[in-house]
């Protein structure tokens, strides 16, 4: 094929692939700019999950009338003159690409005026190509509405998800936003419905009780630390050690008030809280970090989320300590609930208290990475009991043999059954095994039309705004499932039933973590009803790495053996491995038994 030039319109739309991913990309762009203009009231508004419409008005300083069509030229800007204004850049945007971009794969209209003029200017842009440039009306500021995103590039259009994901694309990012920046007033509307709102107060404690509840925010340590060589310093908010979730999506990291996503920093501060947190559990967190604009590069991907530090090792350091520093002051000898103090470690430790964590979500685990190894066990014929846990296996599980009993040996890994059945030697994976049971008692309790059972005293949850919207459309799912969840004020639900047979072990954490794995999941079903069983039944089920006594060994090979034949868990992973006596004689070149 002979060599080309495309057209500019194909490489305009390529190019706006590099920054406009979804709805939410668009959110970002045109909020940053809101930012650089100096605006301290941004309302931003999305129909359909931004799919259809996207508003953003700010009280920012606008653009001179001549300015306007040159903003949607591609590379151009305000806020750049040559390369070495890169290294002391304080504005969120430089590369010129924001505006045409979305131009590009939308129909976009900017409604825009400046305090000394008289009247504003409105331009009506579609795919690159300027419809409409005028006088108008407006209020001091700019206004941009963006409608039928990716309407000239299906192939982009297709991989939009529904309209309530999107939506929580977006609620995430402007409450992220309003974390980073809270001397300004955010609002976002989802269609007529204000599904969110930040008091721009400039206090960030504040900003952090709207985007996660009063009672979250009352539960956080303030954190500050400054390295006077460097001129680098960290601040914000950490949860104390009893308060974590089960991913990271809970720490906002600002740099230079740049909302960033880095995984060394990310690090740093998990080292800070050492062995506090149990076993894959994270804390929640808000850290501003100031470096000098000159040591660090955000010239790095044309989304500008992520930078490269000029020495990494003295932020990573400067953050380790400071949460180091932070988790063992005195506050945090005060106030944590049930905690177990030892404080007979040696002075040189800066961390004295060694936390043993409580049990975790449904399946009652703590943290297996302090408990000793098991090595082997010996069970004899007929040590078999019985209970609602369960478990699941293959069909060649249950092949006639001359002796049919299955006889626990031991765990391996804290991740396996080793089991002896007939002449054949199983290795069960008791995760997959549990959930994948589990799952099948879910639903045939789903089938018998078998509710949850009442909780006692009801648990409220204060939810993130960003999963309402999508919580919503789960509802109907979750009580089919056999919860009762009632809204109950602006971000707040009542949870009066759960599954049957979760009650004892049912906790306020336990349904947080369920709602955060549905509404996260980047691998949710079409069946939504199915996907909320195949969570619930990952999170009751005993997880990998999981120290079991002999009791509760025996207990989920018993439920094992009573389990329908199931040769994966609901997530398609073998729950088993059958080696044959043949096969393994023949390993150890024996010819006969």
């Amino acid at each position: 094929m002979a060599i080309k030039i495309l057209q500019k319109l194909v490489a305009e739309q390529i190019a706006a692939g590099e920054v406009i991913e979804n709805p939410s990309s668009v959110v970002k762009e045109l909020v940053e700019n809101s930012l650089d203009a100096g605006a301290d009231r941004i309302e931003v508004s999305i129909d359909s999950g931004g799919k259809e419409k996207i508003s953003v008005v700010d009280n920012g300083t606008g653009i001179v009338p001549e300015e306007v069509p040159l903003a949607f030229q591609r590379f151009a800007t305000s806020k750049l003159g040559s390369i070495t204004d890169l290294d002391r850049l304080s504005t969120l945007g430089f590369r010129g690409e924001a505006l045409p971009s979305i131009a590009a794969v939308a129909r976009v209209t900017m409604v825009t005026r400046r305090a000394e003029e008289i009247a504003g200017t409105r331009l009506v842009i579609e795919g690159s190509e300027v419809k409409e440039v005028e006088s108008a009306g407006s209020a001091t500021g700019t206004a941009v509405t963006v409608e039928d995103l990716f309407f000239n590039t299906p192939g982009r259009e297709k991989f939009l998800r529904a309209h309530s994901v999107e939506t929580g694309r977006v609620t995430y990012l402007v409450t992220n936003f309003a974390l980073a920046n809270p001397a300004v007033a955010f609002r976002l509307n989802n269609g007529p419905k204000n599904i969110f709102h930040s008091p721009g107060d400039g206090n960030l404690l504040h900003a952090f009780a709207a985007v996660h509840g009063a009672e979250m925010a009352g539960s956080m340590i303030e954190l500050k630390r400054r390295d006077p060589q460097s001129g680098c310093e960290v601040e914000g908010y950490i949860s104390s050690p009893h308060t974590h979730r089960s991913s990271r999506r809970w720490i906002t990291l600002i740099v230079n008030g740049r909302l960033v996503k880095d995984a060394m920093l990310l690090n740093a501060l998990e080292r800070g809280y050492s062995s506090l947190l149990p076993g894959r559990r994270y804390p929640l967190a808000v850290l501003k970090i100031t470096v000098p604009p000159d040591s660090i590069d955000v010239n790095v991907h044309p989304a500008k989320t992520e930078i490269r530090f000029q020495r990494p090792e003295d932020i990573k350091e400067l953050l380790y300590r400071a949460a180091r520093a932070t988790l063992s002051g005195d506050r945090m000898m005060r106030s944590w609930p049930g905690q177990k103090i030892d404080l007979s470690s040696s002075p040189d430790q800066s961390l004295q208290q060694k936390v043993l964590p409580g049990e975790n979500l449904f399946s009652g685990s703590g943290n297996a990475r302090d408990l000793p190894e098991i090595k082997h066990y010996e069970a004899g014929e007929g040590e078999r009991r019985s209970d609602c846990r369960t478990g699941s296996f293959i069909d060649a599980v249950h092949e006639n043999t001359i002796d049919n009993q299955y006889r626990l040996i031991g765990q391996y890994l804290q991740s396996y059954l080793v089991v002896q059945k007939g002449e054949n030697l199983l290795l069960i994976d008791q995760h997959a095994a549990h959930e994948s049971v589990v799952y099948h008692q879910l639903l045939a309790d789903q089938e018998r039309g078998k509710r949850g059972v009442q909780l006692t005293l009801p648990l409220v949850l204060e939810l993130p705004a960003a999963w309402v919207t999508q919580l919503e459309v789960l509802l109907p799912h979750l009580k089919s499932a056999g919860f009762d969840l009632e809204p109950l004020g602006e971000n707040s639900f009542t949870v009066r039933a759960v599954p049957y047979g979760d009650r004892e072990s049912f906790s306020a954490e336990a349904v947080y973590d369920l709602l955060d794995e549905l509404i996260n999941s980047d691998d949710q079903e079409a069946d939504r009803g199915k996907h909320v069983l195949k969570t619930v039944a990952c999170k009751r089920a005993v997880k990998a790495k999981q120290l079991l006594s002999r009791e509760e060994m025996q207990q989920l090979l018993d439920d094992f053996a009573a389990s329908p034949a199931v040769r994966y868990c609901p997530h398609g992973r073998p729950s088993v491995i059958s080696f044959e006596r043949a096969s393994l004689e023949k390993s150890f070149d024996r010819k006969g038994h």
